[in-house]
């Protein structure tokens, strides 16, 4: 019964993105892997350094740098040395990066009236306590 249930879950999660994915994807920047997205949000939030950004996705350094060197390749972000400490290497995000984020606030705020502002407030609240207990329990293992 568990298994069954969890399987459809699954199951309906795959199909609501793929919906989405098909819907909206004209407005997605189609260059981006899911992990560079990843490590351009852990910029964006601050943390600027290969080891921090390697602690963070739980990856080692070298796969850190591999991801920088394809996201300088294609000008989403920008490395310069420290002045202050020259064996420091500063990651910055370039225009192209923000424009990517500032697309991603317009999808999230079309699919936000679109999608979720057709259900009820109660289904809403419902879906973010279940939400939150996953994460939850995602990162208590």
């Amino acid at each position: 019964m568990l298994e069954e249930l969890v399987g459809k879950i699954n199951s309906l999660q795959t199909q609501l993105n793929i919906q989405l994915a098909s819907k909206y994807e004209k407005h997605i920047d189609n260059q981006l892997t899911a992990k560079q997205v990843l490590v351009l949000e852990l910029i964006r939030s601050g943390v600027t350094s290969t080891k921090d950004l390697a602690e963070s996705l739980n990856v080692s350094t070298s796969a850190i740098s591999q991801l920088l060197n394809k996201l300088e390749v294609n000008a989403y972000i920008i490395r310069t040395i420290d002045k202050e400490n020259r064996r420091k290497i500063k990651l910055q995000l370039t225009e192209k990066s923000e424009k990517y984020f500032e697309q991603m606030v317009l999808l999230e705020k079309e699919m936000n009236e679109n999608l979720y502002g057709m259900l009820p407030i109660e289904d809403l609240q419902h879906l973010a306590r279940i939400l939150e207990k996953l994460t939850k329990l995602a990162g208590d293992e």
